[in-house]
């Protein structure tokens, strides 16, 4: 659903097969609406230690969702923090996208994100990216690990880099509009209000128009302390759909 997650993905996390099962790792459930009504549901388990994180996230199409977009793409990180950001040491993404099988393993070594698994092979689906182009990239959940961290110890999201997915290369950036109180869960909680754009350099989507491809793509965040033993975590995400407008994610629960 690339109307859906591209600007969202940033901001997502939970169940999925394999890898480690932190017991202190927290549970949120998301939901992405266009109207209220829901089309997208996204478990997540997180964990962030002293030397580093670790993330799980499940996306899958739910309701009307099914209908045009159905899918169901679960994604794992687990990383180690640096002294100028986060240090990604395996990523790994797989699933289904409208029936065709999806699956991506990234093993980082030395900045540069290398491909070990990938199904549809490269230069299948998307355009390839070249080498220079992945140099210093991270994945979309550690952007997301990097975002809250950087709030926590700041209290603001400045924050741009570039992204690698094994077949996409985007540049994001993420500032900082300030505090602000909103209404969660049935009552009135502060939060960091962001500003995202994220921005496709290269891996352009074969078939897709180019310059329409590679426009910058507008989302606002609000980050809030929901939980005293969690970072800052996403609430809420505000984007602009190519098909249907304004979509929200918000957050459900936490278990």
């Amino acid at each position: 659903m690339r109307f859906l997650l591209q600007p969202c993905l940033a901001l997502l996390l939970a169940l999925a097969p394999a890898g480690l099962s932190p017991a202190r790792a927290v549970e949120a459930i998301y939901h992405v609406t266009h109207t209220g009504i829901a089309v997208v549901e996204i478990a997540a388990q997180f964990e962030t230690r002293p030397d580093g994180y670790w993330m799980r996230s499940v996306s899958r199409a739910i309701g009307i969702g099914r209908l045009f977009a159905p899918h169901e793409i679960r994604s794992e990180v687990e990383g180690a923090w640096r002294a100028d950001g986060v240090a990604p040491q395996r990523f790994q993404a797989e699933g289904n996208w409208r029936g065709d099988a999806r699956r991506m393993v990234l093993l980082y070594r030395d900045g540069m994100p290398q491909p070990l698994e990938m199904e549809p092979p490269e230069g299948a689906t998307n355009e390839p990216v070249p080498l220079p182009a992945r140099r210093g990239a991270i994945d979309m959940l550690s952007a997301l690990a990097l975002m809250s961290r950087t709030v926590t110890q700041t209290d603001r999201c400045d924050l741009t880099g570039p992204i690698f997915d094994g077949r996409r290369r985007l540049d994001l950036s993420s500032r900082t509009i300030g505090s602000v109180r909103i209404s969660h869960a049935g009552k009135e909680i502060e939060s960091l209000q962001c500003g995202l754009e994220s921005r496709l350099v290269a891996g352009v989507r074969i078939g897709d128009d180019p310059a329409r491809a590679t426009q910058p793509r507008m989302a606002t965040a609000w980050l809030a302390k929901v939980d005293p033993s969690l970072p800052p975590i996403p609430v809420r995400v505000e984007f602009a759909s190519t098909i249907f407008g304004t979509m929200r994610m918000e957050l459900q629960k936490l278990r």
